[in-house]
C-alpha cells in the first residue's frame, strides 16, 4: 500500500491532473458551472490545516485557500479518488484508515530512522565527514558513488537534526491526506477536520515555526523524492510573500474546533 514512487512520475501525474480539472472547468461560458457538494468556511484553524501542505496544493496549481485544495464537486471527487488510488493505493474508507495510521504512526520517518541508526552502528559516526562517501562504499553494495553520497546527505541530516529531522515530512502528508480524504468521499467533513485538529495539535510543540516545519518536511521530500528540494523551498517563499498566503496565520495560534 505504501509504495514508495519515482519523482518525476509524480510530476507527470500531477500535471495530468491539473489538465483534467482546468479541462473540466474552464470551457467557455457554454459550460454549466458544476454544483459543489459542500462548502467549508475559511478560518484561521482552516487556514492553519491548509498552511501544512499548501507547497504540493501549489505544485498541482490547486487553490491552497481550500480545505483539500479543491472545490468539493463530484469531477473533484473523482480526481482525488483517482490520485489515491494511483499514489496511495486508496480506493475506500478502510484503506484511506489505514494509510494515514501508517503515515501517522511510522512513516517515511521510520525507514529514515532505520537507515541512520544502521550507519551509526556499523561506525559512521567514528568516521570524518569527507570520508563518508569512501567508506559507504566500501561496506555496502550501493553500485556507485552516487547512492552514497544520498546515503551521506542522509546521514548529515540525522548529525544535525536528530533522528526526527524529517518528522515534518509526515506530519504534512498526513494532513493533506485528510484533505484528500474529504474531497474524495471517503471521509465525511466531521470526521477529516476532526482528525486534522487532532494531528494538528501534535504538530504544534513539535516545530519552532512555519519555517521549522517546512524544513523538515522538504528535508523528507528530499529523502523520499532524492532529489533536491530547492523549487519546492523556493514555491514555499513565493507563497509566504502572497497577501492571501495561509502562512499569514501564526504557527502557535489555538487552534480550536471552528465547523
Amino acid at each position: 500500500m505504501k509504495r514508495r514512487y519515482g519523482f518525476k512520475r509524480l510530476v507527470a501525474f500531477c500535471m495530468i491532473l491539473v489538465l483534467g480539472i482546468t479541462g473540466a472547468s474552464g470551457c467557455g461560458s457554454e459550460q454549466k458551472e458544476e454544483e459543489i457538494l459542500e462548502e467549508i468556511e475559511l478560518t484561521d484553524t482552516i487556514r492553519w490545516f491548509n498552511a501544512s501542505y499548501a507547497i504540493l496544493t501549489e505544485t498541482n496549481n490547486w487553490d491552497y485557500n481550500l480545505f483539500g485544495g479543491l472545490t468539493n464537486t463530484e469531477t473533484n471527487r473523482k480526481t482525488v479518488r483517482r490520485l489515491l488510488d494511483e499514489w496511495w493505493g486508496v480506493t475506500d474508507w478502510d484503506s484511506a484508515d489505514s494509510t494515514l495510521e501508517w503515515i501517522r504512526d511510522k512513516g517515511h520517518r521510520s525507514e529514515f530512522a532505520r537507515i541512520v541508526t544502521t550507519l551509526e552502528k556499523d561506525g559512521m559516526s567514528d568516521i570524518p565527514k569527507d570520508q563518508w562517501e569512501a567508506f559507504l562504499i566500501e561496506n555496502y553494495d550501493f553500485g556507485g558513488a552516487e547512492r552514497a553520497g544520498l546515503f551521506a546527505e542522509w546521514y548529515a541530516m540525522y548529525e544535525e537534526y536528530g533522528i526526527d529531522a524529517i518528522t515534518g515530512w509526515d506530519c504534512c502528508r498526513a494532513m493533506n491526506l485528510l484533505g484528500y480524504y474529504y474531497i474524495a468521499g471517503y471521509y465525511g467533513k466531521e470526521e477529516a477536520l476532526d482528525l486534522s485538529l487532532e494531528i494538528a495539535q501534535k504538530i504544534q510543540p513539535l516545530f519552532d515555526s512555519w519555517d521549522d516545519l517546512m524544513d523538515s518536511y522538504l528535508r523528507g521530500y528530499e529523502f523520499w523524492s532524492e532529489e533536491s528540494s530547492s523549487s519546492r523551498k523556493a514555491l514555499y517563499e513565493k507563497i509566504k510573500a502572497r497577501d492571501d498566503s495561509p502562512y499569514q496565520v501564526d504557527f502557535h495560534m489555538e487552534l480550536e474546533k471552528t465547523w
